[in-house]
């Protein structure tokens, strides 16, 4: 098989042998690659196979009709319902909003009040600015 023939039969594996699925520019080329006879077969061949496989897709099932007993009971089954949904009493949007409130005004309050630290005597705190991350003399409890 020639490079031309190898090309032709992998276009028509991607696209079919419908010309119109095909990309513009290989339409363009289509009749160039139809010149050859072996390419010409294989497109017949494969023209063959995509009318057999419309057929196997082929419906040939009748329509069928809904019964007016089945729509009445599908138009009561979707039919909104009368009664009004009753929304809680605290919805999760309000409770969460209520919890992220209350723990803001409880740190406001804390940090402002300075209930936790007593920063008047500077010998009761210090402030590291090393930045280190060597931990072992702290794991070891030499340096704490």
């Amino acid at each position: 098989m020639k490079r031309v023939e190898r090309i032709f039969s992998a276009l028509i594996a991607r696209y079919g042998a419908d010309a119109a699925a095909w990309p513009f520019i290989y339409r363009l080329f289509l009749p160039a690659f139809l010149s050859s006879q072996v390419c010409a077969s294989l497109w017949r061949e494969a023209q063959i196979e995509d009318a057999h496989l419309r057929g196997l897709y082929k419906n040939t099932l009748p329509e069928l009709e809904p019964s007016a007993a089945l729509q009445a009971r599908l138009a009561t089954i979707a039919s909104p319902r009368r009664q009004p949904i009753r929304e809680s009493f605290m919805p999760v949007w309000r409770l969460s909003f209520t919890a992220a409130m209350a723990s803001a005004l409880l740190g406001v309050a804390l940090g402002a009040g300075g209930y936790l630290a007593d920063y008047t005597d500077p010998d009761t705190y210090t402030f590291d600015a090393t930045a280190s991350y060597e931990v072992s003399n702290w794991i070891a409890g030499t340096d704490l």
